[in-house]
């Protein structure tokens, strides 16, 4: 791998990461009402789908050259139903206290999300038929970077968690205004995913 190919490989996968997606958007709502130790189980599910999502990805990005367009449209308006899903859950979650007292998202909800959440899927299909497929087919390199997609991924969603843990009194304070906003950032993702 060149040196501007693996830069490119490290900027795709970084923004992609990091910028508002369902994952992050969930974990930095589920944080800040719950606080870090009791939305462990939330980022724990998160992580294990999103690994399963990068394996599944290599598999089909190795075996297939291009997915079935129709499967991607299924895909997209079951991922997009479910964001928004999410995104009335989010808008309509008590704001204080209240939220402190109610559960978190379980492991088996934050894992199904990975499911449907076309974003990793798109993430791990683009990152490796552009950057890994080309250059390799040994599946050793295939299933590695994979494991690397989901760490980094799952690297992306900690960095949200912990914003929503380091100004959890802010967000507190602002917490309907907070979901608002959040639950926004959803419906935006759930209609990207069209355009």
């Amino acid at each position: 791998m060149t040196t501007t190919l693996f830069s490119a490989f490290w900027t795709y996968t970084l923004i992609t990461a990091l910028t508002p997606g369902p994952n992050n958007i969930l974990a930095l709502s589920t944080v800040t009402s719950h606080g870090l130790r009791q939305s462990s189980r939330v980022l724990a599910g998160m992580s294990l789908g999103f690994l399963i999502i990068m394996l599944l990805c290599a598999g089909i990005a190795f075996s297939l050259a291009t997915l079935d367009p129709a499967l991607i449209h299924i895909l997209s308006w079951a991922g997009a139903a479910y964001i928004l899903w999410l995104a009335l859950r989010i808008a309509t979650s008590p704001p204080t206290d209240a939220a402190v007292q109610s559960r978190p998202v379980s492991f088996w909800a934050s894992f199904g999300l990975q499911f449907v959440n076309v974003k990793i899927m798109l993430y791990g299909i683009t990152a490796l038929s552009t950057f890994v497929l080309p250059h390799t087919r040994e599946l050793v390199w295939v299933v590695g970077i994979s494991v690397l997609l989901a760490a980094i991924g799952s690297l992306g969603n900690l960095c949200w968690a912990l914003a929503g843990h380091l100004f959890q009194r802010l967000f507190r304070r602002y917490g309907r205004e907070l979901n608002i906003i959040l639950a926004l950032l959803l419906v935006y993702c759930a209609v990207r995913i069209f355009y």
